[in-house]
């Protein structure tokens, strides 16, 4: 299995979880289940983004691999920057705590499932 499938087996796990935890969340409030449902998607765009350009082949040339993971860093960080700002600003209200927590919670999930070596 290539770093592209394990890739998607991640982020398909990801929004499903994403989605879960929006919809029990639905049932109390839905201001919590936006909150959390941004926070999510401020994780996931992003750390797709950097991994479609990251594991791009565009060659045999490392400089141009190693370009690739850095414009992929650079856009990631920029945005998750706009991420957060298009949430508090134009998508208001929103409840900053779940919007933090949402994403902290997304990191981890991504860690522990990037971590497990069996994917399926």
């Amino acid at each position: 299995m290539n770093i592209r499938q394990l890739a998607r087996k991640v982020w398909i796990k990801q929004i499903l979880i994403l989605l879960s935890v929006v919809s029990v969340c639905a049932w109390d409030s839905w201001l919590y289940a936006k909150s959390v449902l941004i926070g999510g998607a401020i994780f996931l765009l992003p750390t797709i983004y950097f991994a479609l350009l990251a594991f791009r082949v565009e060659g045999d040339s490392q400089n141009s691999n190693l370009l690739n993971i850095y414009r992929g860093e650079v856009g990631k960080f920029v945005l998750t920057t706009a991420g957060f700002a298009v949430a508090f600003t134009i998508l208001q209200p929103v409840d900053g705590r779940a919007v933090f927590l949402s994403y902290l919670i997304m990191t981890i999930i991504y860690l522990v499932l990037v971590s497990n070596k069996d994917l399926s």
